[in-house]
This record gives structure tokens, C-alpha cells and sequence, in this order.
């Protein structure tokens, strides 16, 4: 199959390359090469024959330079930061919401399957926050008895205390920070277009992506940021909740793999919602996977705290994956603690380069 993939040269969009270029397909990536570290992707996309396009998706002629003949589109372009949406709110919505409908008309006109990588962040921040929590040694949890006192016609739908949030939560009223509401806009046009252009789409709402390779900060991409910190003992902080705030991971191979799954049924889709994560079992707060480092490591790094919370963060999130795991047949696979002994292993082989691109 010939597939572009927009975002191309990123994280996300470069392993997928790889991996569907072993596989025998015929991969073509698209990118701006914006964000740092992305055109040091380039040289191992090249290895493995993936075709590479400077191009911008805002661009409707960057889109003519593609080669003919595509039959299938993976988006994962995107400004991945949540923070950075408050200082240029356009800049989020003109990548993350125009360029997705670029690709969409892209795809409608090629009659090319899609599959969007959307977010998390698309649910709305004040109804999470609504639901019952308490606090425990090393994190914050979900109160599951105060959840059954409530009665039934004031919960909120879509939630589960043992397993998570799932796709029915609400998307509608309150904050989500500029970031998710450019791609809630986006997520909403793939599911229009999917009905209104009977278009083959699947939706990917992802929670924390990590994996090897990623050009990580505290602001994006936190658990490889968070193994680097602690290698080489960078100063690190607990912004809100003293470091016990939890979040599910869901690892990269995991991510190809699921997305492979779709994109050989891809004629079940019409705009399907996927929510995408580590789950529960793989959830791991700010101070768990400071422990844990530290025993993998053997020291520690100088670690402060502040009470301020930053705009629309969350004290506790994990993924209700079960729609995905029934639909694909498939539930992540790749455990935190074995991740996180591959990270700090490309860690050690890759000491001075990274040194060096984190000032240690």
C-alpha cells in the first residue's frame, strides 16, 4: 500500500514510517520540519526508502508536490504542547484544526482511508475535576466508594473509577486549553467528513505517548523527560498535586501496532472514536516513576515543589480502553517498567548527544 504520513519527521510519525516501511508498504512522509529535533529523523527515514516531502499541511500546494497514487493517510501533524497554546492560541488552531482539514480534503479527493491522531485533551478539564478523588501514599485516585454514594442520574457518563475515562465523556462546556480545543475542532470535522463524504476515518484520542527517540520537556513528552532529568541529574519540579498527579502511558510500539490493526479494517470506520492508552495498569504518578528511577539508577536528582497549578491541568487521568481491546483485539502490551529500562538504556548509548542537546 502507498501511504502518506503528515508529521512525518516527528516522534510519532517517524516510527510508524519505519515500521510500515518494513513491512513492505510504500511510505511517504510530509512535514515542516518546525519542531527541533525533527530533521535529525531524516537520515533514518532515508535508510528505510520513506519518501520524504517538505511540505506545511496549512498549505493546500505543498499538498501537489506528493507523489500520485497514495491509497491510505496517517495524520499525526501537530503543536503538541499544552502550554504553548496560551501565549499563541492561532498558531495552535491555524496547525492543528485548519491543517487537519487540509488533509482532510487531501483524502476526500484521493479517496485515501484516514486516521487521525486526536487527544485526550479534547475532554473537558472542569467535568474530570468534578469527578471524586482522594489522595493516597504516592498518587491521587479515583474514590470509587464515593462515586457509588452519588446517585445515578448525577454521574458522569463516560466514566469509570476502576477503568478510566472512555469515549462517552463529555467534550462540551467548560475549559480543555487551547491545545484540546484545536483538536477537538479537528476531531469533530473527521467525524463530519466521515458521514457527510461516506470517507473510511478512525479517530485516536491518545493519552502520553512515550517511547525511544523522543526529543522530550516537561511540557511534551514528560516520562522520557523525566528518565533523562534523572540521569543526568537535572533539577526537576512538582508543578500541583506535590508530584502525586497520574497519568496512563501508552508505549510506541504499542501505538504502531494498534494502528496497524486499523488500518486493515478500515472499512468497519465512519468516524469511530478510539480511545487510545496505557489504561489503568500502566498509570504511573510524577513520584512513582521518581522511585522508580532511582532504583534503577541508584541516585537521585534535586527534585522542588510548587502548589501553583498550571491552566488545565489534571490531578489524575487514565484511558478506558476496553472499546479499543474488544474492537481490535488488542490491549497495550509493553509494561512501564520494562519501557522504562529500553529509555534509559538509548539513554546511555546516546549519553553525549543528548548531553550535549540538554546542556547536562
Amino acid at each position: 500500500m502507498h501511504i502518506l504520513i503528515t508529521g512525518g519527521a516527528g516522534f510519532v510519525g517517524s516510527e510508524l514510517a519505519v515500521r510500515l516501511s518494513e513491512k513492505s508498504h510504500r511510505v511517504v512522509v510530509m512535514d515542516n520540519l518546525v519542531r527541533r529535533g525533527s530533521e535529525s529523523n531524516l537520515e533514518r527515514l532515508a535508510r528505510h526508502g520513506v519518501t520524504f516531502v517538505h511540505g506545511d499541511v496549512r498549505n493546500p500546494e505543498d499538498f501537489e508536490n506528493l507523489p500520485s497514487g497514495i491509497e491510505f493517510v496517517c495524520d499525526t501533524s501537530a503543536q503538541p504542547s499544552v502550554v504553548s497554546g496560551y501565549s499563541n492560541p492561532v498558531f495552535d488552531i491555524t496547525n492543528n484544526s485548519l491543517g487537519v482539514v487540509r488533509v482532510l480534503e487531501y483524502a476526500r479527493l484521493n479517496r485515501c482511508p484516514l486516521i487521525f491522531f486526536s487527544t485526550n485533551r479534547v475532554y473537558v478539564v472542569d467535568r474530570l475535576l468534578e469527578l471524586p478523588r482522594r489522595e493516597g501514599a504516592t498518587r491521587i485516585e479515583w474514590d470509587a466508594e464515593a462515586w457509588k454514594k452519588l446517585p445515578v442520574e448525577s454521574r458522569a457518563r463516560g466514566f469509570d473509577p476502576a477503568h478510566g475515562i472512555s469515549e462517552e465523556f463529555a467534550v462540551d462546556g467548560g475549559q480543555r486549553s487551547i491545545y484540546g480545543l484545536s483538536k477537538l475542532i479537528a476531531d469533530a470535522a473527521c467525524q463530519e467528513y466521515a458521514h457527510a463524504f461516506d470517507m473510511p476515518i478512525a479517530v485516536n484520542r491518545f493519552g502520553v505517548i512515550a517511547g525511544t527517540g523522543q526529543f522530550a520537556k516537561l511540557d511534551q513528552g514528560w516520562v522520557v523527560w523525566w528518565a533523562i532529568a534523572h540521569y543526568f541529574r537535572l533539577p526537576l519540579k512538582y508543578i500541583g498535586w506535590n508530584g502525586k498527579q497520574v497519568r496512563d502511558i501508552l508505549f510506541l510500539e504499542d501505538v504502531c501496532a494498534l494502528v496497524e490493526l486499523q488500518m486493515n479494517q478500515m472499512d468497519r470506520f465512519r468516524g469511530d472514536i478510539f480511545n487510545l492508552g496505557g489504561g489503568a495498569e500502566n498509570s504511573l504518578s510524577l513520584r512513582e516513576g521518581t522511585q522508580l528511577l532511582e532504583r534503577k539508577l541508584g541516585h537521585g536528582t534535586t527534585i522542588t515543589s510548587e502548589d501553583a497549578v498550571r491552566k488545565a491541568d489534571l490531578p489524575i487521568y487514565f484511558t478506558d480502553n476496553r472499546k479499543a481491546a474488544k474492537m481490535l483485539k488488542r490491549h497495550a502490551k509493553v509494561t512501564i517498567d520494562e519501557r522504562f529500562d529500553r529509555i534509559l538504556e538509548w539513554i546511555r548509548l546516546n549519553e553525549a548527544s543528548l548531553k550535549s542537546r540538554y546542556g547536562a
